[in-house]
């Protein structure tokens, strides 16, 4: 009778609640780590249009440094015509003036006005 038990004792293997437990636990492991990913592919979307986004202040704020001063205005625009595969940037350019000195501020507007980039300038006429 002790033999039995014995060899019962080394053929025992894994019960099916066991792998049932098994799975569970991976699949919630595995569903964590899916939505990671899909939280950091919408954080890089985000990121690329910024840097966009960025690029073209940089570029409209060259383009104020390098106007005459009568040739600064305010201006409201879309980039669609200029980057047609960046239909949803918009550029806000605002000028105020004080006699000879002008405030300029410009905005990057994209997905749908939500997000925004801006920077801010003095131009004056010496």
């Amino acid at each position: 009778m002790k033999t039995v038990k014995k060899a019962w004792k080394l053929q025992a293997g894994v019960s099916l609640l066991e792998v049932l437990v098994t799975i569970m636990i991976v699949t919630g492991g595995l569903m964590v780590v899916m939505s990671s990913f899909v939280g950091i592919a919408k954080s890089n979307r985000y990121v690329t249009k910024m840097e966009l986004a960025n690029t073209l202040l940089r570029l409209e704020m060259e383009n104020v440094r390098n106007s005459r001063f009568a040739e600064i205005v305010s201006i409201e625009s879309s980039y669609g015509e200029s980057y047609s595969d960046q239909p949803d940037f918009r550029r806000n350019v605002v000028v105020e003036e004080i006699g000879n000195i002008k405030r300029v501020t410009v905005r990057i507007l994209f997905d749908n006005d939500y997000h925004q980039a801006e920077a801010a300038t003095i131009v004056t006429q010496l």
